[in-house]
């Protein structure tokens, strides 16, 4: 009986094929985590094209029924125009944050926050969201905001200056302090 035995050759290029494909596979990986890594976070101020300029006009119905809101009414205060979907996960795990934003400011009325419902499928989800969470502010359903903003994901929040500028954009997750910090710097150099 004779023993077969496979070239030493193959053998051996077999293991170092798959080496080399995890040490490849490794390399990869390392670049994308280093980039992932050095990148801005998402929540930090953003730029667009729209800081300095006059807000464009949001105007719609609550999807709470009653009335309609639009940007305009708000002229005076601070306005912090936020992007959101009830399936949206950021935009779920933001909302404390803006609940403490609103209620820092509801007693002296100097800024407030106006919801833009991003997904008009998910207007009844996203109005009995906040409904459950206790949110007040209000929200409404204005399809052309999205265009008017440039806002293709979310969430994306845009504070409005009191004479109705745009001031910053944040991308992703914001929070009461960076809001509350932007104002106090702004108001502070007038």
């Amino acid at each position: 009986m004779t023993a077969t035995t496979g070239s030493p050759g193959i053998a051996t290029r077999r293991p170092r094929t798959i080496l080399y494909t995890c040490i490849g596979a490794a390399v990869v990986i390392a670049v994308f985590v280093a980039v992932l890594a050095s990148a801005k976070p998402s929540s930090d101020n953003t730029t667009s094209p729209l800081i300095g300029k006059a807000a464009p006009a949001i105007t719609g119905p609550s999807l709470s029924g009653q009335g309609a809101y639009s940007l305009a009414q708000f002229s005076g205060k601070w306005v912090l125009v936020n992007f959101a979907a009830s399936w949206c996960v950021p935009c779920r795990q933001e909302t404390p944050q803006l609940l403490t934003f609103n209620a820092q400011h509801h007693a002296a009325g100097n800024a407030t926050v106006l919801a833009v419902a991003f997904d008009p499928s998910d207007q009844a989800n996203l109005e009995r969201f906040l409904k459950q969470t206790d949110a007040t502010w209000p929200t409404v359903s204005d399809p052309a905001a999205e265009v008017a903003y440039g806002v293709t994901q979310i969430p994306q929040s845009f504070l409005v200056d009191p004479s109705g500028t745009v001031v910053a954009k944040y991308f992703g997750e914001v929070s009461a302090a960076q809001i509350n910090d932007f104002i106090a710097k702004a108001t502070a150099t007038g």
